[in-house]
């Protein structure tokens, strides 16, 4: 296996190309993200105060961890927003996540809403998707993206500041695993959920991205800003240090980077997307760090070797228990060739992709 002289990643992750003298195409290519602009998102703050048809100004969903706690501070201390929270509980929070989120709330006196599924059904859908799959978390951003729609159009809130930071950008899984289609194939292959059960999880079934992108144009759907992008960003230690101090905001002790401390589920599936597919997020992460300067490679990696992703993480027997699955299950899902659904994603989401690509040029 390849690895960068640079950063970290190894030629498994998809598309990577190495030159010479061993450097991968992101890092030769100067792969550092550079913010749009904070003029920008002033502006489209200054929108979404003007055209509210309630009365909150913006949505920020909270998982506990660091970006979306540094997003909730900004919008409501630096751009002075009113803000309404939500957190989509999904079962798997640490119960050190939910602790951030209910003094953070208090600090910054916003209202925050928490979404609680069926946990049977939710359970079923886990279940499934990851036995035919091997992953939970396009299911999980599936669900959480319909619940922040739903919750922004009950209140009439036009705007939904993401924390989605450029840290992850590149720590994606090359499967299309937030397909609704596709999901859908899966749970109509596994069986076991009626239509109402699937269209209750969805709450938009039928959406795909050309409803969605004039659902934005027309007010009815909110738009989504990921704040992190316009803006020159604290490392994720300044970040860490901020919030600890503005929110009383908790870290992980336990690790000296805590990327996702917030869910539990999180050490696991970084463990079953090593097996699958060569990297996970951790490497990705741990990489982006060091094109930012934030760390050196030899940092990133004594980090990587500490996390130990190979090895079974100490919750691996709660997590299979709370799928309802066995070792002869894990087996078989280890086994799983990456891909194995993109022939069944949205057709109309790829000609929607395409057709952006063009405009782009």
């Amino acid at each position: 296996m390849k690895e960068c002289k640079k950063c970290i990643l190894t030629d498994a992750y998809p598309g990577l190309a190495f030159n010479e003298e061993d450097t991968c195409s992101m890092c030769s290519s100067s792969h550092v993200f550079e913010p749009y602009g904070e003029d920008k998102l002033i502006r489209i703050l200054e929108a979404a105060k003007a055209g509210k048809r309630g009365e909150y100004d913006a949505l920020v969903p909270l998982s506990g961890g660091k970006d979306s706690m540094y997003i909730l501070y900004l919008a409501v201390k630096v751009y002075k927003l009113k803000v309404l929270t939500m957190t989509y509980d999904n079962g798997f929070a640490s119960r050190l996540a939910v602790d951030n989120m209910e003094r953070a709330v208090e600090k910054m006196r916003v209202k925050h809403i928490v979404c609680k599924p069926d946990n049977d059904v939710l359970k079923k859908i886990y279940k499934n998707m990851f036995l035919r799959s091997g992953d939970i978390c396009g299911a999980c951003g599936i669900a959480i993206k319909a619940n922040m729609y739903k919750v922004a159009k009950d209140y009439g809130i036009p705007v939904i500041l993401l924390g989605t930071s450029p840290l992850e950008e590149d720590s994606f899984l090359p499967d299309t695993t937030q397909d609704i289609v596709r999901f859908k194939y899966i749970m109509k292959e596994a069986g076991g959920l009626t239509k109402k059960e699937m269209n209750d999880f969805l709450i938009y079934p039928d959406l795909n991205f050309f409803k969605l992108s004039i659902g934005k144009r027309t007010g009815n759907f909110p738009r989504e800003v990921r704040p992190l992008f316009y803006i020159k960003n604290p490392s994720d230690r300044e970040m860490g240090e901020f919030i600890a101090k503005e929110l009383d905001w908790q870290d992980d002790t336990g690790r000296e980077y805590s990327k996702h401390f917030d869910c539990i589920i999180e050490p696991f599936t970084n463990y079953v997307r090593h097996h699958i597919y060569g990297y996970e997020r951790r490497i990705c992460q741990y990489s982006t760090m060091v094109r930012r300067s934030e760390i050196t490679r030899e940092k990133a990696a004594d980090l990587y070797r500490s996390d130990r992703i190979m090895d079974k993480p100490a919750n691996y027997q709660e997590i299979i228990d709370m799928l309802g699955i066995d070792e002869k299950d894990m087996e078989d899902v280890l086994k799983i060739k990456p891909l194995k659904y993109e022939r069944h994603v949205s057709k109309a989401n790829k000609l929607f992709a395409k057709l952006m690509k063009l405009a782009k040029k």
